[in-house]
Formats: C-alpha cells, sequence, structure tokens
C-alpha cells in the first residue's frame, strides 16, 4: 500500500534551512565559495597558520627561511607565509576554529586566532583568520570573474587593543579609524578599490563609534571582473609611519553572495544586494548605524531600514 506524505510550504522552507550552509556553497558566477570548512586545523589548539604543502622556502636575511606558499578553498587561492616555527611568525591568511573571543598578551599564541564572534557564519565550525596582508587568486578565470564579497569582523587581538590599548597601540578615542582596503587586480593589470572600516571613532558624536564585533558583508562586486584580491590596513594610530593598531582581521564565505541565511540563489534568479549605505544626511556608512539608514540596492531601488 502506497502512502503519501504531505509538505506545507513552511515545512520545505524549515527544511532547507536545515540544510548546512556548504550544500550550496556557490555564488551565482559559478565561483565555488571559500568556507574554511574543509582546512585542517590543530584539534588541539584549534587554528591552522602554515607552513602550506606546496610552500618554498625563501632567504628571510634574518638567519630562517621563509615558508611562503598557497592553500586553495572553493574557487579561490589564498596566500600563506610562515616565517619561524620558534616564534610562529606568519602572514596572510590562516585557519581557525577557536571558540573563544578574548585576548591576553600572555597567550598571543593561539589568542591571535580568536575572532570577535567565536564561530563562523551561520554557527559553522571554521572561519580564515587574515595578517599583516595577503592575496586571494580567483582560480581558473583567465580574463577574471566578479567576487560577489564575504563575511568580515574583527579579530579578538584587535579588539582588545583599540578598546583598551596595548604596549604597542593607543586605546581608540575620537578621531581613530581602522580599515582594511581590499584591491582588485584585472587582467589587464588594472586595479580598484573597495574599503571597509573595521572600527570608526571619526564622529563628533560618540554614540556613532564603533567597533565591528558581528559577522558584517563586504560587499566586493564593484571591483569587477578581477584575477586578484590583495588586501592592506590603515589605521589613525601609526607610529613613523608604521600601523600600531594589530593588523587582523577574521572572515568566512568567501565568494558568498549577500543573502540573510547564508544560502546562494540558484544560478538563473537574479540577485538583488546592498552596494550602498547612507545616514540621513547623506554620508555613506559602511556598518549599520543607530537610527534610520538608506540603502542602494543593485537593481537601483531604496530602502529606509531603523537600526536600533
Amino acid at each position: 500500500m502506497k502512502q503519501f506524505y504531505k509538505f506545507t510550504m513552511a515545512a520545505a522552507v524549515a527544511a532547507l534551512m536545515s540544510v548546512p550552509t556548504s550544500l550550496f556553497a556557490q555564488d551565482q558566477d559559478g565561483l565555488k565559495v571559500a568556507t574554511f570548512e574543509d582546512v585542517q586545523v590543530s584539534s588541539e589548539d584549534g587554528y591552522w597558520c602554515g607552513p602550506t604543502d606546496n610552500a618554498v622556502a625563501t632567504p628571510s636575511g634574518y638567519g630562517f627561511d621563509n615558508q611562503v606558499g598557497t592553500f586553495t578553498d572553493g574557487s579561490f587561492e589564498f596566500s600563506n607565509s610562515y616565517y619561524n616555527g620558534t616564534y610562529l611568525s606568519w602572514s596572510g591568511f590562516a585557519c581557525s576554529n577557536r571558540t573563544a573571543t578574548s585576548f591576553d598578551a600572555l597567550t598571543m599564541t593561539p589568542d591571535q586566532f580568536n575572532s570577535s564572534v567565536g564561530h563562523g557564519v551561520d554557527g559553522s565550525a571554521k572561519y580564515g583568520v587574515a595578517y599583516n596582508g595577503g592575496t586571494v587568486k580567483v582560480l581558473n578565470a583567465t580574463d577574471g570573474a566578479v567576487v560577489n564579497g564575504f563575511y568580515i569582523t574583527n579579530n579578538a587581538y584587535a579588539i582588545n587593543s583599540m578598546t583598551n590599548g596595548d604596549s604597542y597601540a593607543k586605546k581608540f578615542e575620537q578621531g581613530d579609524f581602522f580599515k582594511v582596503i581590499f584591491t582588485g587586480t584585472k587582467a589587464d593589470n588594472t586595479t580598484s578599490k573597495v574599503e571597509f572600516y573595521l572600527a570608526d571613532f571619526s564622529s563628533q558624536n560618540t554614540t556613532d563609534h564603533y567597533i565591528v564585533k558581528d559577522w558584517t558583508y563586504v560587499d566586493l562586486s564593484s571591483l569587477g571582473k578581477v584575477v586578484s584580491i590583495s588586501f592592506s590596513f590603515d589605521s589613525s594610530d601609526k607610529s613613523y609611519g608604521y600601523l600600531n593598531t594589530p593588523t587582523y582581521f577574521c572572515l568566512d564565505n568567501f565568494g558568498a553572495a549577500n543573502t540573510p541565511t547564508g544560502i546562494s540563489k540558484p544560478a538563473n534568479m537574479v540577485e538583488v544586494y546592498e552596494v550602498a549605505r547612507y545616514t540621513l544626511d547623506g554620508k555613506r556608512i559602511s556598518t549599520p548605524q543607530k537610527g534610520l539608514n538608506i540603502i542602494r540596492m543593485s537593481d537601483g531601488s531604496t530602502r529606509k531600514v531603523v537600526v536600533k
């Protein structure tokens, strides 16, 4: 005897939402999203920062070799440099599954691999950690491809420094800022940039000051078709031209579209996403701010939202 089952739309949606977002990890242009879930980390310490399997020893000039290489996740190749195992010096991209959100200088490692959230986007276990400077290459895209964007949040080390100050950096006050600059390089070697403020205390109104502590979407689509994206930092806190603020951020779902659930839309569905955000007086902002925010969407429409 055949049995028939009825499913309501609500039940179908609930079932879909229960599926891990990694199963939908492909953006609308066919690029596979980098979720960092397949990057192996230490089961004991909960992080990996190099060296990569393809690392090449490069003289550092300081008596030891730099192990310079890359690792692949999704449709992207991430740079990694592992300088010295004794002092655990590295740069580029690493991976973490650490749940701690605090930082203590006495436990610099492993605390430098802590995020402000304690998990990846949508509660996933792993996320990327970026430090000092690095490059992401788009694989199998000779002419470049549009990278939609990714999710970003502050690293616990940077938050602790900006909130309390430390031996190298000041406690943030009115006028200070910390931002990351993403530079996209096209096939013809021309470049374009997107800036994102990880902290902004520039407003005269202290209630507008913020340090990013949640997963926040960064739209990179304005870079156009790129073959690579590199990152660098800028901060108001400098000495002799060098930044004092710890140059870290955490990232996840690189290449993903900006969807509330983290699930990318099918390729034949038009994606409407946020391209710019403004305050009521017309000032462009990089993250939601308290009060009325005016959002310009990719289809030319505008939306007004109240952030509490």
